[in-house]
């Protein structure tokens, strides 16, 4: 690839790849994100000024830090600040007993705090950097039409889910905040006592209602294709924390809600599969 070999990272360098990127270690304090094709510069662009104005609210782990930005022979890439800690996803394989307990708290209590990150200034509800982004006057109103429009990219069955249905499951919100929505554990970075990163931030970044994050969290931790490492008692210990937050009752609502968001992803057999199972066992058809 044209870009590792003008940066000289060997195939050992690599840290991970998703749908979007490579990542490799430039150095102990640097990564190469080499984005996938079709990944844009002005999309890297646009992420890196998001996360610059959330991070005026200086949280306490680190948020993704872009360097530099740039292109070789079509293909975008991007320096960063190499954050501290493994993935979550990773250390959900090595630790046990009342110290995996606490981690999964810490987990959810980082993202309920997302929330509190500094919000750009926006009207209504809605997407912060995506292409065709949908604002809405009202939060169950953005509910409603990102469903709609999601499900009318699936599969023939989940075409014929109810939107208003699956969106009216929640409540609404009077106050829009940041929302990561992609908050499951490969995007968090721990030490393996507490949460030291949050990355990926992207085009699923809303203003929306701040209690969506955690109990998207507990979504995710319960879902073994996401967590193959969850264990029945992260579960337990996952719902426990919804509780004592008074969150508990929205977790099946946002389930279905979040089945309706990623069912797009109609090449996606995994995922597809999770859609279809949560929504069509339990949401009306029209």
């Amino acid at each position: 690839m044209a870009v590792a070999l003008r940066f000289g990272v060997a195939p050992d360098a690599l840290l991970g790849h998703g749908g979007e990127a490579w990542v490799y270690a430039l150095d102990d304090d640097r990564v190469l994100r080499i984005l996938r094709d079709g990944g844009r510069k002005a999309d890297l662009l646009r992420r890196m000024a998001l996360v610059e104005e959330l991070a005026l609210a200086q949280p306490v782990y680190r948020l993704p830090e872009v360097l530099d930005v740039g292109e070789i022979e079509g293909r975008t890439y991007a320096i960063e600040r190499r954050l501290p800690g493994r993935s979550m996803l990773e250390e959900l394989g090595r630790i046990e007993g009342a110290a995996r307990e606490r981690l999964i708290e810490a987990y959810l209590d980082t993202s309920a705090s997302l929330g509190d990150l500094h919000l750009p200034a926006h009207t209504g509800f809605g997407e912060l950097i995506a292409d065709d982004p949908i604002v809405a006057p009202t939060w169950r109103a953005y509910l409603e039409e990102r469903a709609a429009r999601n499900l009318s990219r699936s599969t023939p069955e989940l075409r014929q889910v109810d939107p208003a249905a699956v969106a009216g499951g929640l409540p609404d919100a009077a106050t829009p905040s940041f929302v990561h929505l992609d908050a499951f554990a490969g995007n968090f970075l721990t030490d393996g006592v507490r949460i030291t990163a949050v990355i990926d931030f992207g085009v699923s970044s809303l203003a929306g209602d701040r209690r969506l994050d955690p109990i998207a969290s507990a979504v995710y931790l319960s879902d073994p294709n996401l967590t193959p490492t969850v264990t029945a008692r992260d579960v337990d210990i996952a719902l426990a924390w919804l509780r004592a937050k008074g969150l508990a009752e929205w977790l099946e609502p946002g389930r279905r809600w979040l089945a309706a968001y990623w069912s797009f992803e109609a090449d996606d057999p995994k995922a597809i599969a999770w859609c279809s199972d949560v929504l069509l066992r339990s949401q009306p058809i029209i």
